[in-house]
């Protein structure tokens, strides 16, 4: 396998994972279920975020990571065996993939100290 074809075959496999991955993550979380409605009576029902959101954060799953695997590739060119690119690529992929997912969770899920759930209601049992 050459070069442009390990660069090629991962680049796509990282984009396809990455897009998922933020997809997965945006439509599972807490921001997201309140645009869409899950609120009572469809309360806050705000669809508007899928063509302001959703095309963001597909656009930025689908791009970073394969960049992330093009750049270390770029930049491990002629260091070593393809194998040992590949795999240092992958781990940076992996990495980046996850940090990003990280950051996508936090901004979809934001902590909010007054809404403290035990028991999986919408209000604070502490409120009670």
């Amino acid at each position: 396998m050459e070069q442009r074809d390990a660069a090629g075959y991962g680049g796509c496999a990282t984009a396809a994972l990455g897009a998922a991955t933020a997809l997965y993550v945006w439509g599972s979380s807490r921001r997201t279920g309140l645009h869409m409605g899950t609120g009572l009576e469809g309360h806050g029902r705000d669809f508007s975020v899928l063509w302001t959101e959703l095309p963001l954060v597909l656009l930025a799953g689908a791009l970073v990571p394969p960049l992330t695997w093009l750049l270390t590739l770029r930049l491990l060119r002629g260091r070593g065996p393809l194998r040992i690119q590949a795999l240092v690529a992958a781990l940076c992929t992996a990495g980046v993939l996850a940090v990003s997912t990280w950051g996508l969770h936090a901004w979809a899920n934001p902590y909010d100290p007054d809404d403290v759930r035990l028991s999986g209601t919408l209000s604070s049992d502490l409120d009670q």
